[in-house]
């Protein structure tokens, strides 16, 4: 009898920052974050800084973020990766599920990122976004640190009104 294997999504430990340095080395165009810098993103908002895991192998998937200015309220996410391997697919698509989840809990309305249009790494996240999020993201500005790179919104829709 074959068991499924399960992917456990969780808020991002100090003891994970290893692993995120890691797998960010291996990224194009990724930053290897410093321990102080994922310290400090706990000390800011660390319940959407997520990790994604399986009993057998562990991490497989972790995505950074913060609250940033925008629009409406928004979160920034910095960086999202995941391992090479079968469980690629299941891990991005938990690790964005919860986060979705986080994001309805809190109230967030748009969901910002940067990346160089029309990559692969973009065509990844419009595919995930649209399945995660029935949403596109849009284009919104050139980033200042590089002019081939441009910041996405992704609208999470209206906010909801509690007063009458």
């Amino acid at each position: 009898m074959s068991k499924e294997l399960h992917i456990h999504v969780r808020s991002l430990e100090i003891g994970d920052f290893a692993f995120v340095q890691n797998l960010a080395s291996k990224q194009p165009n990724f930053t290897v974050p410093p321990a102080y810098v994922l310290w400090l993103m706990l000390r800011v908002k660390g319940s959407i800084c997520l990790i994604a895991e399986s009993s057998k192998d562990g991490p497989l998937a972790y995505l950074v973020a913060v609250p940033v200015e925008g629009p409406e309220k928004s979160i920034f996410v910095w960086q999202l990766a995941s391992q090479q391997s079968p469980l690629r697919e299941k891990s991005t698509l938990a690790l964005l599920t919860e986060f979705r989840s986080l994001l309805k809990t809190l109230d967030v309305r748009a969901v910002m990122f940067s990346s160089f249009p029309n990559s692969a790494a973009f065509r990844a996240i419009r595919r995930y976004a649209l399945r995660v999020f029935s949403s596109v993201p849009k284009a919104t500005n050139p980033v200042a640190v590089d002019v081939k790179e441009s910041e996405f919104l992704l609208n999470l829709g209206k906010p909801t009104s509690t007063a009458r």
